[in-house]
């Protein structure tokens, strides 16, 4: 089967990007051909996931530092997408958090797109956004949302077949673009990211890039209000230098900046929690760190909502403040969990193997009813 596989782009080792690799290890065998608007992934990641596999790339490809600036080409990233012309293919599948499903494709080629969300800034997080931007309380900026809001829904009647990564985000491609979608949980690596019963050290850990929305920033102001109480900040982005500058003086705050695979892994394993504070539609790394069965102070918010047990396997954060994770925080202290083993079996029913399984049980019955009809 010739298959093509198109995904926004490919730059930091991600949850998307590793739902793109579990989804090219499946059609491995297959005559397979990968789109990104650019790929820009380290060595180690492009022989992990791609399987240094090549990949076609827009013309973003060529532009220096696309990799720190590729969010100031938003406005061209739909006509940049709409350049790729995949003829002569029997499925194409996209993964979008962004504009993936863009692409043109011959008419009778199936169509199946894993929609990790409908594109954030333009849909549920628009405020958020346009708070954000420089040019958000503009006519200017209002109109260009309202057409990538236009195209977005135009390109998504191109799709057949929709696959939501949790149950928020079927609701919200239902909400956005009027369409039905099936949920299947992204791959999450349970079996490397392994169990510790080992007594844990006395810091909090929050991970993960160090951009706006993940609010790190609002985890380390928290703990600039507990000094008594230890955190750990592992990642790195374009927020990291203001990070920095905040915990000068405060003892209690260490940032690590990026880290390897392993050496992470041994942070969340020795950790007596990690933090989570942003709004995720699933949220690969709280379930590897429950794989490891460190418990999650989290958001209660989308995708943690289903892979969180309160009160077993972690606590919820109520609002996105500094004094609500420090409650959680200081109710954390008083009542650890400390069942690992408990924890660790919730994450096992977010395996790979378990994604592999449904995946391709979903794509061969799309195949078959697409044909068929």
């Amino acid at each position: 089967m010739k298959v093509a596989f198109v995904q926004d782009w490919f730059n930091a080792n991600g949850g998307a990007e590793k739902v793109a690799g579990a989804i090219l290890d499946i059609y491995d065998k297959d005559d397979l051909a990968i789109y990104a608007l650019f790929d820009k992934f380290p060595a180690e990641a492009r022989n992990e996931l791609l399987n240094n596999r090549p990949v076609h790339t827009s013309l973003l490809q060529h532009i220096p530092f696309i990799a720190r600036i590729y969010r100031y080409f938003l406005p061209v990233m739909p006509w940049l997408m709409s350049r790729f012309r995949l003829r002569g293919y029997d499925m194409v599948i996209s993964t979008s958090h962004a504009v993936a499903k863009g692409f043109n494709a011959d008419k009778g080629t199936l169509n199946i797109c894993y929609c990790h969300t409908p594109l954030r800034p333009i849909w549920d997080m628009y405020d958020d956004y346009a708070a954000s931007h420089p040019m958000g309380g503009f006519f200017l900026y209002r109109s260009f949302v309202n057409y990538l809001r236009r195209w977005d829904v135009a390109t998504a009647r191109r799709v057949h077949y929709f696959i939501a990564n949790s149950k928020h985000i079927q609701q919200r491609i239902e909400k956005s673009y009027g369409r039905q979608s099936t949920v299947i949980y992204p791959p999450v690596r349970v079996e490397k990211f392994m169990l510790n019963t080992r007594p844990r050290k006395n810091y909090y850990l929050c991970v993960g890039r160090i951009v706006p929305y993940k609010k790190i920033d609002l985890v380390v102001k928290a703990f600039m209000q507990m000094p008594d109480k230890n955190l750990v900040v592992i990642g790195d982005g374009w927020g990291a230098a203001a990070v920095n500058e905040m915990i000068k003086d405060h003892k209690n705050i260490e940032w690590h900046g990026y880290k390897d695979d392993n050496t992470m892994l041994q942070y969340i394993q020795e950790a007596k929690a990690c933090i989570f504070a942003a709004k995720e539609d699933f949220g690969i790394m709280c379930v590897e760190v429950q794989a490891c069965g460190t418990p999650v102070i989290a958001l209660n918010y989308g995708g943690y909502k289903e892979t969180v047990i309160a009160g077993e396997t972690g606590l919820f954060v109520e609002q996105q403040t500094e004094q609500s994770i420090m409650d959680a925080v200081m109710l954390f202290d008083k009542s650890p969990l400390t069942n690992h083993t408990t924890i660790r079996d919730n994450s096992l029913r977010f395996s790979e193997a378990r994604f592999r399984n449904e995946f391709k049980d979903f794509v061969q019955k799309a195949n078959q009813e697409f044909h068929n009809d």
